[in-house]
């Protein structure tokens, strides 16, 4: 079967099996900082924070109906980098022991973030994954038009 394949069709499948969860992943993050804005907000306790250059290891923990729950989601987003922030004003917005506000989801009380709505580089994930997904599933399954719709550009035979 394998054998039979081109090596665009190869191409396209690999580019599938790279793309595809990525995808479901930036859509379901997509969503859910949708929905957060809607959650419910209660306060939480940062009991962990580190930072590593532009990344964070960040910890919290709220307390709904006598469970205490731990939490490291700040936001729906597909990195842990701090964007448009200084390292010190996130150490101090997000300072051990410090009081935050938490929204978490009602239906599943272990889902919480601390900024409700955020979506800081989703739409450009998914835009992005959604071109290589189509240009895969061209490859794979109608290798013509791929071919022609690409070879002005890079000349593949």
């Amino acid at each position: 079967m394998l054998s039979n394949l081109t090596q665009v069709q190869i191409s396209g499948f690999i580019a599938l099996l790279v793309s595809t969860p990525f995808l479901i992943k930036s859509v379901r993050n997509l969503y859910l900082a949708s929905a957060s804005k809607k959650w419910t907000k209660l306060n939480g306790t940062i009991i962990e924070m580190s930072n590593i250059g532009r990344r964070y290891n960040l910890k919290y923990e709220y307390t709904i109906n006598r469970t205490t729950y731990k939490s490291h989601r700040i936001c729906f987003t597909n990195s842990n980098r701090r964007i448009n922030q200084s390292v010190s004003e996130f150490m101090e917005k997000y300072a051990v022991n410090r009081i935050v506000d938490v929204f978490y989801n009602p239906i599943k009380p272990k889902q919480a973030v601390l900024e409700p709505g955020k979506k800081d580089g989703l739409m450009l994930a998914i835009i992005m994954l959604s071109v290589l997904f189509i240009f895969g599933c061209l490859a794979v399954f109608n290798q013509a038009f791929f071919l022609e719709l690409i070879n002005p550009y890079f000349e593949i035979q």
